[in-house]
């Protein structure tokens, strides 16, 4: 076999590496019938602080495509986390609107004020992720030749501030009217979100 043959082979061979990359260098056998899969750095960094951070995973014959998929499924997972610790907290600390439901009409009227909350939740993390930034990057090639991206995103600013941050959303959103109806107290909401949000598991 002559010199180009071999440098041919040893090319497919790292081409073929880089391929498994992902899966070779994660999975180690436990014993006869299971292996451990273990987790990319991404989601690593994640789970070591989930109050502000959060990872995504793209795939794509695309390199900028599956980074893009990636950081996407990164801020929706974000934002999910953050809209649901806005809700808890409006619940838990008394501040969403307590009016009775005894009868049809403020039934009604109090589904359409939680879904009108519920839209402002979403909105406001929407909003936040925005600020969040992406502080580790995987990259997979893979034997199909697609890419598997990871990214992990980080509300760099620390969570005390991201509550006071997502406090401060909310307050501009509710009319004075609103805030009385809700009993909103600024310092005690964000304390509560930061509760909330410190109970946040990475997904």
């Amino acid at each position: 076999m002559n010199f180009s043959k071999l440098f041919l082979v040893a090319l497919l061979g790292g081409m073929f590496l880089v391929g498994c990359g992902g899966s070779t260098k994660t999975i180690t056998t436990v014993g006869p019938t299971k292996v451990k899969i273990a987790l990319d750095e991404c989601q690593e960094l994640a789970q070591q602080k989930p109050a502000i951070r959060a990872w995504g995973e793209g795939i794509n014959y695309g390199l900028s495509e599956a980074t893009e998929y990636a950081e996407l499924n990164a801020r929706a997972k974000f934002a999910r986390a953050i809209a649901t610790a806005i809700k808890t907290a409006q619940s838990t600390d008394n501040a969403t609107y307590r009016r009775s439901s005894t009868d049809g009409k403020n039934g009604s009227t109090v589904r359409d004020e939680g879904a009108k909350q519920n839209s402002m939740s979403i909105a406001v993390a929407e909003e936040t992720v925005r600020n969040a930034v992406i502080i580790k990057t995987s990259q997979y090639q893979q034997v199909d030749g697609s890419y598997q991206v990871f990214v992990c995103l980080e509300y760099q600013a620390g969570v005390a501030q991201l509550s006071k941050d997502l406090a401060s959303k909310v307050a501009q959103q509710v009319s004075d009217e609103d805030r009385m109806k809700m009993n909103f107290e600024f310092e005690k909401f964000r304390q509560r979100v930061e509760e909330e949000l410190k109970k946040s598991k990475a997904e």
